[in-house]
């Protein structure tokens, strides 16, 4: 039996106009690892990984994988919801940095200042913004949680979570993470402290839904650990089949 994985890597980017966006600093390494993991693993019995990012995010080069490329997290959302109700799917590793708002609306002070920043004479142009602007605001929205809604679509498949901290206990990060795999029926969560990784350091602790946890040191060893993780359940989930 081969089987289907989703693998989410890198960063979204939020569109500002039509050549600027609010991104992050998420390179998509992690997410490469776990591909070249998955593809190196016979028990894994890969067929085809999807590999969603964004058009800057570099993505493997194999025949089993097919690269997606998604614009924003609406366009993320729309490529999970047309894989996940029409394949097959066996795991889901959420690894992209998904962005916690999107561009609601760009304006200036002066229209903010006079309570007319809704009026269409006071909306800034579709295209390239001026850069002659002195006062330009960008108003942000939250956007939703793609996490969420992974289950919702199919709910056997196996979810593999992240969740990033900046310079917290370990036990918050741990706690924090675990709170993450409750919340969203993760099967298991990769929780990171941001100032552990560096270079070819990078601190992770793989926590499990018994809350046990696994401290990894590096991106292959995490990118390792994962797929090991997503085999064995996968592999037990067919036995009781």
């Amino acid at each position: 039996m081969v089987r289907n994985i989703i693998i989410t890597a890198g960063g979204t980017s939020e569109k500002i106009d039509e050549v600027r966006v609010i991104s992050n600093f998420s390179s998509g390494r992690l997410g490469l690892a776990i591909a070249k993991s998955f593809l190196e693993s016979e028990r894994a019995k890969v067929g085809k990984i999807y590999y969603l990012c964004d058009r800057t995010t570099n993505a493997p080069s194999d025949a089993r994988v097919e690269t997606v490329r998604v614009s924003g997290v609406q366009g993320l959302l729309e490529a999970l919801e047309n894989l996940l109700t029409t394949k097959k799917i066996d795991a889901v590793i959420h690894a992209m940095a998904v962005s916690d708002y999107t561009v609601r609306q760009v304006t200036t002070l002066e229209a903010i200042r006079t309570g007319e920043e809704d009026q269409p004479d006071k909306k800034l142009a579709a295209g390239k913004l001026s850069s002659e602007i002195d006062d330009l605001v960008i108003v942000l929205k939250k956007t939703p949680k793609v996490i969420g809604e992974i289950k919702k679509l199919q709910r056997d498949t196996i979810l593999v979570g992240f969740k990033l901290l900046t310079n917290v206990e370990k036990d918050v990060l741990i706690e924090t993470g675990y709170q993450l795999l409750q919340k969203n029926d993760c099967n298991m969560v990769l929780a990171n402290d941001l100032t552990e990784i560096t270079g070819d350091k990078h601190v992770g602790y793989l926590i499990s839904q018994n809350r046990a946890y696994e401290k990894l040191t590096t991106k292959k060893q995490i990118a390792d650990a994962i797929v090991r993780n997503v085999e064995l359940q996968l592999e037990e989930k067919e036995r009781v089949r």
